[in-house]
């Protein structure tokens, strides 16, 4: 049987949700998860017949750490096959510039990719989704990663490259990467509140949180994926500057999906103001993607 791995920085589990439904949908592979950040040896890219990269969307670009991983991959002995997938809480355009980098580094390695694919799933910063938008999102994303695993399984070859004219502003917004490293200080833990779990140390991909017993101290290698604040079960972190953007919790993704109470599909004609501008469109083009993929959309699916 043929072998896939992908490769996934997923900050808050959202970018890892999507990666299990490749995996669920790649029935012709057998196919290996592997996590950047933890800690794990990386499996070996020669072994895998199939690779993919994955990752959230941090400001319309991939996060940095993301981008370091491709730069550390061997120069491959021969091409191989990959696809990307990446997530974000909206549904905009500009997010389609966000690869660009990625895949002039990994073109250089050898690397030919078949294809490029964005899901919308629930903010971790800004505002927090309703169940309502969970609900849709999740099933959009189950239709939309089996459309996609038809063409790679058919081996479709499409266009990943972007006119830069178009992406122009990729690299000035890449000025984030430069603010994660100036972050740390910023970021503070309310003693009265936190219960000394060390949930946040344990999960940070970067070991950029340390407990002496008394103090947290976060240092200057922060990827901003606000693992830490978001699952922090006695919200006791602010992530400073960006505090008040600051989403915290499990959303419960699959079980929020399953609930039949809650309305489904939500993203239709009835969306208004912010709503509209950020997801509308988006998902009128997920319905003709699956529309000529023969695909139905249903929260009851066929297994």
């Amino acid at each position: 049987m043929k072998k896939c791995i992908i490769y996934v920085f997923s900050g808050t589990g959202n970018t890892l949700l999507v990666a299990e439904l490749y995996k669920k949908f790649l029935t012709q592979y057998d196919t290996t998860i592997y996590s950047i950040g933890s800690g794990k040896p990386v499996p070996e890219v020669e072994q895998f017949d199939l690779v993919s990269f994955a990752y959230p969307v941090h400001g319309f670009n991939a996060p940095q750490i993301m981008v370091n991983f491709c730069r550390a991959l061997p120069k491959l002995t021969q091409k191989k096959s990959a696809f990307i997938f990446k997530t974000s809480g909206e549904g905009l355009t500009y997010n389609n510039y966000s690869s660009q980098k990625m895949i002039r580094i990994l073109e250089r390695k050898g690397f030919e990719f078949l294809t490029e694919r964005h899901y919308v799933m629930p903010y971790n910063m800004i505002f927090r989704h309703s169940p309502q938008m969970v609900k849709s999102e999740y099933w959009y994303a189950y239709a939309m990663v089996k459309a996609n695993v038809k063409q790679i399984e058919n081996n479709v070859h499409e266009n990943v490259h972007t006119n830069p004219l178009k992406a122009w502003f990729v690299p000035i917004v890449r000025i984030e990467w430069l603010y994660a490293k100036a972050q740390g200080p910023f970021m503070k833990v309310d003693m009265t509140k936190c219960i000394k779990c060390n949930k946040c140390v344990n999960a940070c991909p970067l070991n950029n949180i340390s407990f002496t017993g008394e103090k947290f101290k976060f240092g200057t290698n922060c990827a901003l994926c606000v693992r830490c604040s978001f699952n922090c079960p006695a919200c006791a972190i602010s992530i400073g500057l960006l505090n008040k953007w600051r989403v915290n919790g499990s959303y419960h993704i699959e079980k929020t999906a399953r609930d039949a109470s809650i309305q489904f599909p939500y993203f239709g004609e009835a969306l208004q103001g912010l709503e509209r501008w950020l997801f509308y469109k988006y998902y009128r083009r997920c319905d003709k993607q699956l529309l000529d993929a023969g695909i139905e959309l249903t929260c009851t699916p066929k297994e």
